[in-house]
C-alpha cells in the first residue's frame, strides 16, 4: 500500500523558533504607483448638467415636495387633497424609484 501523506516529525523547540519552515525565495523588489488624475467635487457626485440626472432631481424634489403638501393639508383639515395626493403619489412614487434604479444602473 502506498502512502501519499508522509508524517513528519519536528521537535517542539525547532517549531518555535521557526528553523523548521523551507527557504523561500524572496521575490523581486518591485515599485508600484498610484496616481489619482481626477478630484473629488460636487460635482461628480451631482453631475447636473446631465440631463437626465436633472430629470431625476426634478422628480425627487416632487415627490418631497408632494409629501410635505399633502402632510400641510391633512393638518390643516382637508382631507380630500391630502387623500388624492397619497392616491396619485402610490403611482408615481415607485415610477420614480425604479426610474432612478434603472437610470443608476445602465448610464453610469
Amino acid at each position: 500500500m502506498l502512502r501519499k501523506n508522509k508524517t513528519e516529525t519536528i521537535d517542539f523547540r525547532e517549531f518555535m523558533a521557526g528553523n523548521h519552515r523551507t527557504p523561500r525565495q524572496p521575490s523581486p523588489n518591485t515599485s508600484i504607483y498610484s496616481i489619482f488624475p481626477a478630484a473629488i467635487t460636487p460635482g461628480s457626485f451631482f453631475p447636473v448638467h446631465d440631463p437626465v440626472f436633472a430629470l431625476f432631481l426634478t422628480g425627487s424634489a416632487a415627490i418631497a415636495g408632494s409629501a410635505f403638501f399633502q402632510h400641510f393639508a391633512a393638518k390643516s383639515g382637508s382631507p380630500a387633497i391630502s387623500e388624492a395626493i397619497g392616491v396619485i403619489s402610490r403611482f408615481v412614487f415607485p415610477v420614480v424609484v425604479y426610474g432612478a434604479i434603472f437610470w443608476f444602473f445602465f448610464t453610469l
